[in-house]
């Protein structure tokens, strides 16, 4: 098929020019992808590093969140996504005792311990349940307009409906309501690493509330699954269907 033959023209065989060009095709577009290398998968692209096992890994996406249950299921993908039981493990150490806090995915007795062996005054644990509660329902929110055409700022604002929690995401940068709800600093650490992973931003700028959202909306749970075979089964099914 020449360039001249096609209806659409994608640059770039990422998983997104790739779920593009699947949708695409099914409305009876003719498609035709660019790709400047010699593999499919742009930030997806892996290799097998266990001889032997057939886990594709990618050292840029690596887990599953952003990529909505519903384009799943509207293309036929065949692929399975774990999840995880265990959200952060970070270590520490305090009056010369080694410890951790552990914070399971879903809150539970093991997290609430490891918080009372951090925190004994229940704080912190309170704080946390607060606010990432909030947060969820912020999430579930919004999410669902990711499928939807661009809203104005004004109507997804009346659409979410929670003033509270939009002034701290939206207007302010997520560090003030960070550091105001949090007192301790090892845990402040562990919330805003959602925020600044990957983006060379202050605590204190707009720019890591983007980081923080895309972390905490996907399919409105913020849920980061691990895909069965890594990342490159995942381009194979999307491969496959487009």
């Amino acid at each position: 098929m020449s360039t001249n033959d096609c209806d659409v023209i994608i640059i770039g065989a990422g998983h997104n020019g790739l779920v593009a060009a699947a949708y695409l095709a099914r409305a009876g577009k003719k498609v035709r992808i660019l790709e400047a290398n010699p593999q499919i998968g742009g930030a997806t692209t892996s290799v097998r590093a266990f001889e032997g096992f057939d886990a594709r890994i990618s050292r840029y996406s690596y887990l599953v969140s952003l990529l909505p249950d519903s384009i799943v299921k509207d293309l036929g993908l065949s692929i399975e996504c774990i999840s995880r039981n265990i959200s952060s493990y970070t270590p520490y150490e305090r009056e010369g005792k080694s410890e951790g806090l552990l914070v399971s995915r879903v809150w539970d007795a093991r997290t609430q311990e490891s918080f009372n062996r951090l925190d004994s005054t229940g704080h912190e644990s309170q704080a946390w349940q607060r606010f990432y509660g909030e947060i969820a329902e912020f999430a579930q929110r919004i999410a669902p307009t990711l499928l939807k055409p661009l809203m104005t700022r004004s109507e997804l604002q009346e659409l979410i409906a929670l003033p509270d929690v939009w002034d701290y995401m939206i207007e302010k940068p997520i560090g003030e309501i960070i550091t105001e709800r949090f007192t301790d600093d090892l845990v402040r650490g562990v919330v805003l690493t959602d925020a600044l992973i990957g983006t060379f931003a202050s605590a204190f700028e707009l720019q890591s509330n983007i980081c923080f959202l895309y972390h905490l909306m996907g399919n409105g749970t913020g849920e980061w699954k691990v895909p069965k075979g890594g990342m490159g089964a995942l381009v194979s099914e999307l491969e496959r269907v487009a």
